[in-house]
């Protein structure tokens, strides 16, 4: 149970740094997309799949909107979002 919260909790960390960066930067189209569904509103399967799919969302539409630093931790995300997903199942 620890372990699937300090999961969350650095799943939660690295999304709350993208958003400020993009807020910082007024990068809104990756905000869009990412304010509908976050913060979780419930931690069960569904709100996980949710989120992933916001993720890639942005992974796919926002792409040239973010630096490579961002890529590769949204990419981060996505994996770790993944991975949970497939854990609550």
């Amino acid at each position: 149970m620890k372990l699937m919260m300090n999961e969350n909790h650095a799943i939660c960390t690295k999304l709350e740094r993208l958003i400020d960066e993009w807020c910082e930067r007024r990068c809104l189209k990756p905000l869009f997309y990412i304010l509908r569904d976050y913060p979780l509103c419930s931690e069960l399967v569904h709100g996980w799949v949710v989120l992933l799919e916001s993720l890639n969302e942005i992974k796919n539409f926002c792409h040239h909107e973010l630096t490579l630093t961002e890529r590769e931790l949204l990419l981060e995300i996505i994996d770790s979002t993944k991975r949970k997903i497939q854990e609550c199942k």
